[in-house]
């Protein structure tokens, strides 16, 4: 069904309410710290106008939070053949540049997500720790069906996927204040760190272990 006037006006006017929060929180705010009048004065909006979007400031939140998640999974999304083509090393190298670019692109996105994940308010937390676990999901499948398409042995895909994840996640912690240098350094570090993680399950795959 096509999309009519009215609801592309409200979603583009959800889309601007969630982009003045966005403004608000680039200098490293919390979402505590914010209040739907602020949001409605800094896009522009009547007061009373962004209840008709959002009744409080918890459900501004979680879409702020859906939204942050949404443009994180898609920029780490790998096409299925690409990953199948391309091999374990160099996949690798892509999933380290597409996350490096992400944060060039969306970095306050991402320190929103560390700063509610680490936060004390249970539903953002449990939001992002779902939307994490599509990812994991997502990423574990991508895995398993590289492997079985190269004639390997099963891996374990889920916890590759979980640690690949708590990896890159660390890694962009880092990321959000440094340098231009030191994020090269450190994605080099993230590189090897997946590498020896692939290379172990690989290993643990055909039987090895400690």
């Amino acid at each position: 069904m096509a999309e009519t006037v009215r609801q592309r006006q409200k979603r583009q006017t959800r889309e601007r309410i969630l982009e003045a929060a966005r403004t608000l929180m680039a200098g490293g705010r919390g979402l505590d710290s914010l209040g739907l009048r602020e949001v409605a004065r800094e896009c522009g909006l009547a007061a009373t106008s962004i209840y008709n979007h959002f009744p409080d400031m918890e459900a501004l939140g979680l879409a702020l939070i859906d939204s942050c998640c949404f443009r994180l999974r898609s920029a780490m999304e790998y096409e299925r053949r690409s990953m199948i083509e391309i091999g374990p090393a160099q996949a690798v190298d892509e999933l380290v540049a597409r996350f490096v670019r992400y944060l060039g692109e969306s970095g306050n996105d991402f320190r929103l997500l560390v700063q509610q994940r680490l936060g004390n308010h249970d539903r953002y937390r449990l939001r992002i720790q779902r939307e994490l676990q599509l990812l994991v999901d997502e990423l574990a499948e991508d895995v398993r069906q590289a492997v079985s398409a190269r004639g390997g042995e099963a891996v374990p895909a889920e916890q590759e996927a979980e640690a690949v994840i708590a990896i890159m996640f660390g890694v962009g912690i880092s990321m959000l204040d440094s340098s231009a240098a030191a994020c090269r350094v450190l994605a080099d570090h993230a590189r090897l760190q997946l590498q020896m993680l692939v290379l172990g399950g690989r290993a643990m795959a055909s039987g090895k272990r400690l």
